[in-house]
């Protein structure tokens, strides 16, 4: 029976961060090479919307799995513990974020455990800047980054979108989504199930949706996602070359973020770097979890496959 998966809120560069954890938790002890696989979100960093493919992981390795969720992604605790946006833009913003995370592997990650780090989307960006940095990459064993946006995500055929016209109706979205929240519940349920009818997206993505559905979670989605197009420019060659037996790369075929000129451009430069490419969607946890969730087991379970025995 696979275990329930337990969330805590911790701290992290001023912000209540969810954790969400399935097997060991926080503070537990870990033996002397025990597995521990760690997600880092893309965006928005809603940690549910990782549970199906959390669970899977656990299934398949019989090891402990954590999701780092993104600052004030996650608001289930009163807001009024979480930092105001306007005043506090910095630390929702991409080094905010990257630094709530170099926070928690600083505190939280246990010693002896052999580190499993898995970024998705933007999460993969984090994961190169957490690797960049020596302490922390020594005790990173492998890493797993996922349709990574890692590289001038502004140039992209989403990034086009989202600079040239969903930026500007973003006041819009936010305006919505506050008349949606004052529907009863169960409106708003049934406007949610409509929506994901029409987009083909399955009825268990219900509750992640209506998390994300809040302006002030939106609020901080956008302003991640507007740095995201500002920063993420040069990819971080350097933290690849330092650590390129460590790291494997899954594209996306027809992935809006990440054209297969990406692709094609880093196996150029880095030939023998562990780099795939699927015909899974870009927002895997929406479809696909578990069809990732196997993907990176294996590559765990067999490194040997991947050119990192």
């Amino acid at each position: 029976m696979l275990q329930t998966i337990n969330e805590t809120y911790i701290e992290l560069n001023s912000v209540p961060t969810k954790i969400s954890t399935i097997g060991k938790t926080i503070g537990d002890a870990f033996e002397v090479g025990e597995n521990l696989v760690i997600i880092i979100p893309g965006n928005p960093g809603i940690n549910s919307f990782y549970d199906k493919f959390a669970k899977r992981i656990h299934e398949k390795l019989k090891c402990s799995v954590w999701c780092v969720g993104h600052a004030g992604h996650n608001l289930s605790q009163p807001l009024k513990t979480v930092p105001n946006y306007k005043d506090n833009t910095d630390l929702y913003g991409l080094k905010g974020q990257v630094q709530n995370k170099v926070n928690f592997f600083a505190k939280y990650i246990p010693e002896n455990a052999k580190i499993h780090l898995i970024g998705h989307s933007i999460g993969s960006y984090m994961v190169l800047e957490l690797l960049e940095n020596p302490s922390l990459s020594k005790r990173i064993n492998h890493s797993y980054l996922l349709f990574p946006t890692i590289e001038n995500m502004a140039n992209s055929k989403n990034g086009k979108i989202l600079t040239n016209y969903v930026k500007y109706v973003v006041w819009l979205a936010v305006l919505l989504s506050g008349l949606f929240m004052i529907f009863p519940r169960f409106i708003q349920t049934a406007l949610i199930h409509a929506y994901m009818r029409v987009v083909g997206i399955p009825n268990y993505n219900c509750e992640n949706i209506r998390q994300l559905i809040k302006p002030s979670v939106l609020k901080r989605v956008f302003h991640l996602a507007y740095e995201e197009m500002d920063q993420v420019l040069e990819r971080n060659n350097l933290s690849i070359k330092n650590n390129e037996t460590k790291i494997n790369l899954l594209y996306g075929k027809f992935d809006g973020w990440t054209p297969m000129s990406y692709y094609n451009n880093i196996k150029t430069d880095f030939p023998n770097i562990n780099a795939e490419v699927t015909t899974i969607n870009h927002a895997f946890v929406l479809k696909s979890s578990y069809e990732v969730a196997d993907i990176v087991s294996e590559k765990i379970t067999n490194p040997e496959k991947c050119n990192l025995a």
